[in-house]
């Protein structure tokens, strides 16, 4: 899997002078949100996300801990 970005230009000959296969990070990242915007899916226009559960800090956090 490559690191970034960057490598994509290299990606195939990359693959060729290793003899390994690669995943390209770009193609891995656009394909889902293609098939997303082909289906027709968006983001939610229902609600925001749900509030974070409420926790007990102990130790050195406990006085920063949200009131």
């Amino acid at each position: 899997m490559l690191g970034c970005a960057g490598m994509a230009d290299i990606f195939r000959s990359l693959q060729q002078r290793l003899g390994v296969p690669l995943i390209d990070n770009v193609a891995a990242a656009v394909k889902p949100a293609e098939a997303l915007a082909r289906l027709g899916l968006g983001t939610s226009k229902r609600d925001d996300d749900a509030a974070p559960l409420r926790k007990a800090y102990a130790g050195l956090p406990a006085p920063y801990s949200p009131k």
